[in-house]
């Protein structure tokens, strides 16, 4: 029988400044994420982000966190609500897990023989769409660390990025078309990226070109809902630095009005489930840079969290069919 382990790249495990800097602290000491050598990455993140950072995340999860469920992240609410969504809807064991923090990948797993004794394969279905070294290829390898370390009834099945599956383009387009009524712009929201870490997946081809992949994705649903692309603006987010992919989010947001852009729609295709980067950086901040600087309407649109058309593109994107 087939499980389903769906993972993301991590959040903090509460809303308090201890564990925001703890997430901030083991996710920056990637050499992946930064680019640097580990033991630059570990002094940096550690002694000299973390600490100075996430004062400032904190107050941005404070902001988002759900007072219904104060145990547990944004991030972890939708993810949990999709794997038990995908599990009574298609009958199949299914997990969540993190690249960086809890629930732990070698934990899940665990919890997935728990469930179903008679595995024999588990697809491994990252919640990212689009390759990045600091999102895809770190959750390849921390994958493959902890699997290996002991043996194993079952195979592992990873999902490739899917940026351009019918059944990833139909569920987006299928869930955005409601929230883009009535407006002059429809944003697409990507999380920046550094642009030498960018211009070293382009140099190994299309299967690691984040930029390609993400245009590609926008195309198509474009195509698919009969959007003209020059309606259609690109801008990224969660820069931590001027050499990141631009133009920026935060930056740009406010200057469309100015160009005669007063009603936007904003989506971020890059995040099946929603979190920090659509829950603050645009429903809030975007929104109140955007309305302060002349703006009439601003739509956000959620991610795909744990809707019908996402949990059938899920499942056709893992199982084939």
């Amino acid at each position: 029988m087939r499980g389903i382990l769906l993972i993301n790249i991590g959040t903090p495990a509460s809303c308090s400044k201890e564990a925001v800097r703890k997430f901030v602290g083991d996710m920056l000491s990637d050499p992946l994420v930064t680019g640097q050598p580990e033991w630059v990455s570990s002094f940096l993140a550690k002694k000299i982000i973390a600490p100075v950072s996430s004062g400032k995340s904190f107050n941005k999860y404070s902001q988002i966190w759900r007072k219904e469920d104060p145990e547990i992240s944004p991030m972890i609410y939708f993810m949990q609500k999709l794997a038990q969504s995908l599990e009574a809807k298609k009958n199949i064991p299914v997990e969540v897990a993190m690249r960086y923090g809890e629930p732990e990948i070698e934990q899940a797993l665990k919890d997935l023989e728990k469930k179903c004794p008679l595995l024999h394969e588990v697809v491994v279905f990252p919640l990212y769409p689009h390759y990045a070294q600091s999102t895809t290829q770190t959750t390849i390898d921390e994958i493959g660390r902890v699997f290996y370390k002991r043996p194993h009834s079952y195979r592992l099945q990873l999902v490739e990025p899917y940026f351009d599956h019918p059944a990833f383009i139909n569920a987006l387009a299928k869930h955005a078309e409601p929230y883009l009524k009535d407006i002059d712009k429809l944003v697409f929201s990507y999380h920046s990226l550094p642009v030498d870490q960018v211009e070293a997946g382009w140099k190994k081809g299309r299967e690691f070109d984040y930029v390609y992949q993400l245009k590609e994705t926008n195309r198509l649903f474009c195509e698919k809902l009969n959007i003209q692309l020059q309606y259609t603006l690109l801008l990224y987010a969660s820069q931590r630095g001027n050499n990141w992919l631009k133009p920026f989010l935060d930056k740009d947001i406010s200057d469309l009005p100015r160009l005669g852009w007063k009603k936007v729609a904003v989506i971020a295709p890059g995040f099946p489930v929603d979190n920090l980067e659509t829950l603050y950086d645009i429903d809030i901040e975007a929104r109140e840079l955007f309305m302060k600087a002349g703006g009439e309407k601003f739509v956000f649109v959620p991610s795909l969290n744990n809707s019908d058309e996402w949990i059938e593109a899920i499942w056709k994107i893992t199982v084939g069919v």
